[in-house]
């Protein structure tokens, strides 16, 4: 299975459904897509928008993007991330996979 916990995203070593962590700058992704909007110059603007609900995202350092998905049960880890809009974070929840998306439905965040 591999190491679920290395630096950049490591969403490739865990199956469908595990629990899994990753690490990556947390993005806006209507910004991000758009424009690449990122890092310290963006994070005020990253901020508001995952405030309004845009949907959020984890940029790894190896470029990968995955989507950040609330878990209805366990909301509050999901709210906490547009404080760490443009900073690195690490993101524990479960993997899921549709359509080539690869999501995780955030249960844990913390400041990394």
């Amino acid at each position: 299975k591999g190491d679920k916990t290395a630096k950049g995203h490591a969403h490739h070593a865990a199956a469908p459904g595990e629990m899994t962590t990753l690490k990556g700058e947390v993005v806006d992704m209507a910004c991000y897509m758009a424009h690449e909007g990122r890092g310290d110059k963006h994070a005020k603007c990253a901020t508001e928008c995952l405030k309004k609900g845009m949907p959020a995202g984890l940029l790894g350092a190896d470029g990968s993007l995955t989507l950040l998905l609330e878990d209805h049960g366990q909301a509050k880890a999901y709210k906490s991330l547009p404080e760490l809009a443009g900073k690195q974070a690490e993101v524990k929840g479960k993997k899921v996979t549709k359509a080539g998306i690869t999501a995780i439905m955030v249960a844990e965040v913390k400041k990394g």
